[in-house]
């Protein structure tokens, strides 16, 4: 009797554990979760441009170095982006070019994207990098305006000479030989009108030298006579209070320096006859 109840405990014994989700003695063992597969995100070594700067819609080369431990590099997403101007092309290298109407000059930081689809695309690894930034020139334009800037500086009395050549390239004797020419300028005459109009500006094709022309007319009325000297016939003319006009035309040269561009040298063509009392306006500019 001992050994039959003996035996019939441990029957319910089992039948208890199978009923509460035990496995039989030989039944399948429990699967383990699975672990998800680890994928290393891309790395983006490096983004190199072909040109530092460029005018306006022209185009800059971009490419980027990048590496991956499991996905090839062309099998990756690429995603360029600028704050302006438009990406020709796709994938690691890109051709962006630049807009068109813009106050210039103006830096464009360059930036990429790179994503990483794994996993069947159930996952992503995304990482961003900044590019080089691109400088982008008018430099026609922005010539043509030193140019007449300066210009509405010489017209003006009231600007000193070294704050009229500010925008004179210090590694150019053009910026004393016309500061000297201002001075002389201010010591002699009186500004009291101007006309400027911009005939032309170009710059050379690798856009690091150009030149300007600029129709102008100066009225300006004597304030000083140097004491007459036969031999300067300028002298025996000159009569203060005269008010007198010199006409010609204002040419300039520009050089690119310092990511900028200035001007160079300054020269002055006179258009007819100057009246007595005038001829040594531009005294230096022959």
């Amino acid at each position: 009797m001992l050994k039959r109840a003996g035996l019939a405990a441990i029957a319910a014994v089992a039948v208890v554990s199978m009923a509460c989700g035990g496995s039989p003695p030989g039944g399948p063992s429990p699967q383990p979760t699975p672990t998800p597969s680890v994928n290393t995100p891309p790395v983006v070594e490096g983004i190199t441009a072909s040109a530092p700067r460029i005018e306006v819609d022209g185009t800059v080369t971009l490419t980027a170095a990048v590496r991956d431990a499991e996905t090839p590099v062309a099998q990756l997403q690429y995603a360029w982006k600028a704050d302006a101007g438009t990406f020709e092309g796709q994938g690691a290298t890109v051709t962006w070019r630049a807009p068109r109407d813009i106050t210039s000059p103006t830096n464009y930081p360059i930036t990429l994207t790179v994503t990483e689809v794994y996993d069947a695309g159930a996952r992503q690894n995304v990482v961003s990098a900044t590019g080089p930034t691109v400088r982008v020139h008018d430099s026609p334009k922005e010539l043509g305006a030193l140019a007449l800037t300066f210009l509405r500086d010489f017209a003006n009395s009231s600007v000193s000479p070294s704050n009229a050549v500010r925008d004179f390239s210090t590694n150019c004797s053009g910026r004393e030989a016309e500061k000297g020419d201002i001075e002389d300028n201010r010591r002699r005459y009186e500004m009291l009108s101007s006309s400027l109009r911009l005939v032309s500006s170009r710059v050379n094709a690798g856009a690091t030298r150009g030149d300007v022309a600029v129709a102008c007319s100066f009225t300006s009325r004597v304030i000083h006579c140097d004491p007459p000297d036969p031999s300067d016939p300028e002298t025996l003319g000159c009569v203060v209070g005269a008010v007198g006009t010199a006409s010609g035309d204002c040419l300039m040269t520009g050089v690119y320096e310092q990511d900028r561009w200035w001007l160079c040298e300054s020269t002055y063509n006179g258009r007819g006859i100057a009246p007595p009392g005038f001829r040594s306006f531009f005294s230096r500019k022959r």
